[in-house]
């Protein structure tokens, strides 16, 4: 289970103990610049993401017969590329507010001059993105809740992130729509279409996109970014647990995706610096 940006395990909310409890082994490993300081993020790059859940994958691999791999938020966008990158072919893909648009209601119209920032020398590590309402949180007792942990500074989640890592997504996110063809195994999308963060365009979009025609979209309607933690969180876990428990049958015949999309992109042949995703 991959956690999200800024975020820890705590990001899943209940859903990793249901997991357990349901009988299996969950691992939720803390990405590279997590679990410490904001500050350590400004060394971090998509690669030290990568390095750290492929080698995590491939050491379960060798122990479990079956490995499903769940993200929510920038986790769900590692999801993706882990799974294409491995092509996965021995699990299943649970992908929980995959934010592949930032188009999300509370986004400014200003938003895309971050591209802009960018490019400035210095600004990417110094400008600070804070976290701020509503948290991803529909449900007003758990937002205060949510409030009062980062005033606290408890480690449940920063309290801000430097805008390197905003850059990190951006690139994130545009690394994933050229590998969407090579994810071929069966795939679990939930998204809330009043996320304020990323539209539930970003989840028709995938379903369109995938590589596999065995993807379920399940569309929640009272609930922000963080569906794990908010007002049907127990939807959330429903839906996982009985989509984990499926038996895990013969790839479907991949499907067909257009010529300009099956050629993919080799992001990790391209620099990261300065310039915007086309």
């Amino acid at each position: 289970m991959i956690h999200g940006l800024g975020g820890t395990r705590h990001d899943f909310g209940s859903l990793d103990k249901q997991l357990a409890q349901s009988g299996y082994d969950v691992f939720v490993p803390s990405l590279p610049g997590h679990g410490s300081r904001p500050d350590q993020l400004c060394g971090v790059n998509l690669r030290d993401y990568m390095r750290l859940l492929s080698r995590t994958y491939r050491e379960l691999s060798t122990r479990y017969a079956r490995v499903d791999i769940a993200g929510i938020s920038m986790g769900a966008l590692l999801a993706l590329m882990l799974a294409a990158r491995e092509r996965i072919a021995n699990g299943q893909l649970i992908l929980l507010s995959p934010p592949v648009f930032l188009d999300g209601w509370s986004m400014s119209r200003i938003n895309p001059l971050r591209y802009i920032l960018y490019c400035i020398p210095g600004l990417r590590t110094s400008f600070r993105v804070p976290e701020s309402e509503p948290f991803g949180i529909k449900n007003m007792r758990i937002r205060d809740l949510i409030r009062r942990h980062l005033q606290k500074n408890s480690g449940v989640h920063y309290q801000y992130v430097p805008l390197s890592a905003i850059a990190q997504v951006d690139w994130l996110r545009f690394a994933v729509k050229r590998m969407l063809h090579r994810v071929t195994c069966p795939t679990l999308v939930v998204h809330s279409e009043e996320d304020e963060i990323t539209s539930i365009r970003s989840a028709e979009f995938l379903c369109q996109r995938l590589g596999t025609a065995d993807v379920t979209l399940v569309r929640l309607t009272d609930s922000y970014h963080m569906i794990t933690l908010d007002n049907e969180r127990e939807k959330v876990s429903q839906s996982t647990l009985a989509f984990v428990q499926r038996p895990l049958l013969p790839s479907r015949t991949p499907r067909l995706v257009e010529q300009n999309q099956a050629r993919g992109w080799n992001f990790f042949n391209h620099g990261l610096a300065g310039s915007k995703p086309r």
